[in-house]
């Protein structure tokens, strides 16, 4: 299944180059392309593409939703035994599929699989962006040496307990992690986009990245106590100082300085804390408010 957005001009090539793809691998088939809410003719190209070609299909939302929840909706629409997720802007290429499904069966078989792109053909911001976002998962899902990208596959068990869960904030790469360790990633060439301009920028790559630890890790949360006992050790170790200090050689002048730098640093300690709390908080106040995470305006082929 594809997102998409703004891309009418690209769709008619993605199209013809999955075709002789997807009819390579013998297998039954189905193409989800998901429209978040585009702006210029991109639904009508998926109306004709889903009415000329057999096995292409099309959802089109009411509203742009983002990228994450376009493709948790697409992921929750197809039935096949393998879900495969990409972009739609030819830098995933589809003629990758068929090695990518034999790596997912190798060694005894894994549940899912990234394929990940060691040269990006991204804008130097873009590249930082990905790093830091890969740093974050790394640390907050224990990947080791997985590496995740949008560029994914995923065994039935694992596409059902995405659609199972009714998160409308969590992405499908962070599920896929909270689903099973049985995961693996695959190098692959990545290349230029075939049409248009990316609408990532670093600051929605931070967004996602920190949307995807609060709404699956509780790494901040372990972070926050681990910083609450180290600093609890601090202080009874400055404590046990200024006792010792005391009763040896007395007090020549008042401690203001201490006592300011105290009081700010443990202030700024539970300003902190309270601020990573709140982001749990209103992550669950959002998620209460949500009645439909994906409004679906039109579908066509299924």
């Amino acid at each position: 299944m594809i997102p998409t957005f703004n891309n009418a001009a690209g769709l008619v090539l993605l199209a013809d180059r999955l075709s002789c793809v997807v009819n390579g691998t013998g297998k039954s088939w189905e193409v989800i392309l998901v429209d978040d809410g585009s702006s210029d003719n991109s639904w009508r190209v998926i109306e004709d593409i889903a009415r000329d070609r057999p096995g292409f299909r099309g959802i089109l939302l009411g509203r742009n939703m983002g990228q994450a929840r376009a493709t948790l909706c697409g992921i929750r629409a197809a039935t096949g035994d393998i879900v495969v997720t990409m972009d739609d802007d030819l830098q995933h290429e589809p003629e990758a599929m068929p090695m990518l499904l034999a790596e997912l069966d190798s060694d005894g078989g894994y549940d899912g699989l990234f394929a990940w792109f060691p040269d990006k053909q991204h804008s130097g911001l873009r590249n930082l962006g990905s790093r830091i976002v890969r740093y974050l998962n790394a640390r907050a899902f224990g990947l080791g040496k997985v590496k995740i990208s949008s560029y994914r596959l995923m065994r039935r068990q694992v596409a059902d307990f995405i659609r199972a869960n009714k998160s409308s904030i969590a992405s499908p790469g962070a599920m896929m992690l909270a689903a099973t360790r049985h995961i693996k990633s695959v190098p692959i060439e990545h290349h230029q986009r075939a049409f248009g301009r990316s609408n990532y920028t670093l600051i929605s790559q931070l967004r996602l990245a920190l949307t995807n630890l609060f709404a699956v890790s509780l790494l901040p949360l372990r972070l926050i106590a681990g910083l609450g006992i180290a600093t609890a050790m601090v202080s009874a170790i400055m404590v046990l100082g200024t006792l010792v200090r005391y009763f040896t050689t007395g007090f020549g002048v008042p401690g203001w300085a201490t006592l300011v730098i105290l009081i700010t640093f443990f202030s700024g300690m539970i300003l902190l804390s309270l601020g990573v709390i709140g982001e749990y908080l209103l992550r669950v106040l959002r998620e209460l408010q949500y009645t439909d995470a994906v409004p679906v305006r039109r579908t066509i082929g299924f």
